[in-house]
């Protein structure tokens, strides 16, 4: 059986370095069975973000999608730094997606799908998050999306 990492390369996709805080925050908390990520943003293979912009206005949609995909890869690089290895992840329990976007947008879900991509990958469909995703006038340092995830460790009981 392959790993979640073995999975995500063989899909084209590689962890970014652990991205640091850019705030007074912790990237991951544990807590029982638990992991919950802070808001990431689409960090890229240089440590820099992969993507500035308002989706709808100087993003297309793909490359919304492409920011969100970013944001999953740089989640997972923060929960690997904190557990030492993604397969000890069963699942994403939550994910919500805060996307930077034009006035009278309305496909930030399919924003959101460039994220649970990656997840898929890693993890599997059958360990999908619940999700939520909203549209707002700006984020910090100009990015297109932030997203944040609760992992599952050790066995789901779904």
């Amino acid at each position: 059986m392959s790993t979640p990492i073995e999975r995500l390369r063989s899909a084209g996709w590689e962890l970014p370095p652990l991205p640091t805080p850019k705030g007074m925050y912790v990237p991951a908390r544990r807590h029982g069975d638990l992991l919950h990520l802070s808001a990431h943003g689409p960090f890229g293979p240089d440590g820099g973000f992969t993507h500035r912009g308002v989706v709808g206005e100087e993003l297309s949609l793909a490359e919304g999608r492409a920011a969100a995909a970013a944001c999953a890869l740089s989640l997972l690089a923060s929960a690997a730094g904190a557990l030492g290895d993604l397969s000890a992840i069963s699942g994403t329990l939550r994910m919500a997606g805060y996307v930077n976007a034009a006035p009278g947008f309305e496909d930030h879900a399919k924003v959101l799908d460039g994220a649970s991509e990656v997840l898929d990958a890693a993890f599997g469909p059958q360990a999908r998050p619940a999700r939520t995703v909203m549209g707002v006038a700006s984020l910090p340092f100009d990015l297109p999306i932030v997203a944040e995830a609760t992992f599952v460790i050790g066995a789901d009981d779904d």
